[in-house]
């Protein structure tokens, strides 16, 4: 989530809590009336309640497309790294496409750890440089 509002730039504090003051799950996110602590739901509310840099394409059903790939990312359910040698076999620089997606942020995420354990095809491998140099990453990942 830090990641989303830094390449968002939204004028958010990322603050990480060991207990919540309020009976949610931390962390969470505390917008006035609105309080939100489920992970899909605040990534898509930053994406929608901050404009700066669209991590969602504007068509309905590539929209869905990308949801749907981030809770298969977050579910680790599949063998991941052939299909998204696969997605980058095709020519897209990124995993939805040719413009940087959440679903981009999901991945990167994901493969921050994995690169530790396992080696990476080329172009997986070129794909995580990308990733890995975007200013957004590196202050996270630092």
């Amino acid at each position: 989530m830090h990641w989303l509002v830094l390449e968002k730039e939204c004028p958010v504090d990322v603050v990480r809590q060991e207990f919540s003051p309020r009976l949610v799950t931390a962390p969470y996110y505390e917008d006035g009336e609105v309080v939100i602590y489920d992970h899909n739901t605040l990534v898509q509310f930053l994406q929608e309640r901050y404009p700066g840099i669209q991590l969602m394409p504007a068509d309905p059903i590539h929209r869905a497309q990308i949801r749907q790939a981030c809770a298969m990312v977050l579910e680790n359910n599949l063998d991941m790294m052939a299909e998204l040698d696969e997605i980058l076999a095709t020519g897209s620089p990124w995993a939805a496409g040719k413009e940087f997606s959440l679903l981009d942020i999901y991945i990167g995420t994901w493969l921050s750890e994995y690169v530790m354990k396992h080696d990476l095809t080329a172009r997986v491998a070129q794909y995580w440089k990308r990733i890995s140099s975007r200013p957004a990453f590196r202050i996270v990942d630092s």
